[in-house]
């Protein structure tokens, strides 16, 4: 019996996926068994984030052989499974290490919904982005400065303000010395922040269909040829776009292939961070400003402080995430901590501990072994 090498592959889209697989045919290396949904379902936690990989291994590796232990508890002396324990401990388990990431993002939801999406951000982002998007403010020029074009066009306004923004972001990622007046920037810069304004307006794929590695399709087809619409490209699927674009650029000037995912944007970030959450904080800002701006514009009738005086309108814009953030973050704790501190009584489900009941007499004293 022949078993072939398993090879990897990274798709990004239904083309490539069709072009890998002929590819394979085509060579008659195809892997032995398959492995393609295992391959999709991980590829499907990496892009859930920290929440869903670690719940995952919470499970995998504490929930489930923590609860048979307990199962098994003193098998040996009684001959039975030990049901009593084993449903203790998976409450205890399965309830604490999901609400340890559940909760979090609840709030942080909440708060993103309820102050801006640039609640997402982590707090030390919060300043450096609010300064480069200060910069964009005053020495982005349009067509129109005067104040009707604010006025009349917001979505044009803020769109381009947005799209320049990315611009900037993307070039200090790649390492682009892009000079005092911020114009020196590359195609590739340029191509990236085309993408991510494309993966903010595009749809998300649930979880089901990123493991099945199924693509969106519109609800009606605009011809009417046919049952279901043309493809969308979904979030996951142009942001796994924008990772391999950023990743082939700097393998142009890349020595070491180690850190090709890790920038501090030319010494913007006080740290190294990984472009894959870089990319989603770009948007949660870019978005974020945008939306304030639209929402001046149908308030007062005119973004005047963003056209007239944008020191002070992003000024304010910081601090108002700096500290909604901040308070952000304490919420996180406390409601995580409070909710742990109610878990006892959730999985307390009897008067003894069952793991011990075994070694109880009829009046319910434990009964200690002869040393």
């Amino acid at each position: 019996m022949k078993v072939n090498n398993i090879q990897n592959y990274y798709i990004n889209n239904t083309s490539q996926a069709k072009s890998a697989k002929q590819n394979i045919q085509k060579n008659g290396s195809a892997p032995s068994f398959g492995g393609a949904l295992a391959i999709n379902f991980w590829d499907a936690v990496a892009r859930g984030g920290f929440a869903a990989s670690f719940t995952l291994q919470d499970m995998t590796g504490t929930n489930f052989p923590r609860t048979w232990q307990a199962l098994q508890r003193n098998k040996e002396i009684t001959g039975e499974n030990n049901y009593k324990a084993a449903a203790e401990v998976a409450i205890r388990e399965f309830v604490t290490g999901p609400s340890m990431t559940l909760i979090p993002m609840a709030v942080l939801a909440i708060a993103k919904k309820a102050g801006g999406s640039a609640n997402e951000v982590p707090m030390e982002n919060i300043a450096p982005f609010a300064d480069q998007m200060k910069s964009i403010l005053e020495k982005t020029e349009f067509h129109r400065t005067d104040l009707d074009f604010v006025k009349n066009f917001p979505q044009e306004y803020s769109q381009r303000i947005k799209g320049n923004f990315y611009q900037r972001m993307f070039a200090l990622a790649l390492g682009e010395d892009i000079g005092e007046n911020g114009k020196n920037i590359s195609d590739h810069a340029k191509e990236l922040a085309k993408m991510l304004e494309q993966y903010d307006d595009a749809p998300k794929r649930g979880f089901m269909k990123q493991l099945l590695n199924q693509d969106l399709r519109e609800k009606v087809d605009k011809t009417g040829t046919e049952a279901k619409g043309a493809v969308i490209e979904a979030k996951d699927q142009i942001f796994g776009k924008i990772i391999t674009k950023f990743t082939d650029v700097r393998k142009q000037s890349a020595t070491d292939y180690s850190d090709l995912l890790k920038t501090n944007m030319n010494g913007l970030l006080d740290k190294e961070n990984s472009i894959t959450t870089l990319v989603k904080d770009f948007s949660n800002f870019g978005c974020d400003v945008q939306n304030v701006m639209k929402k001046q514009t149908a308030k007062n009738g005119a973004i005047t402080d963003v056209s007239v005086r944008k020191g002070s309108f992003m000024d304010h814009f910081k601090a108002q995430r700096t500290g909604s953030k901040f308070i952000t973050n304490i919420l996180m704790v406390v409601a995580t901590g409070l909710f742990m501190m109610n878990i006892p009584k959730l999985y307390t489900l009897y008067k003894t501990n069952p793991e011990t009941d075994a070694f109880r007499n009829k009046e319910g004293e434990v009964i200690r072994a002869n040393k």
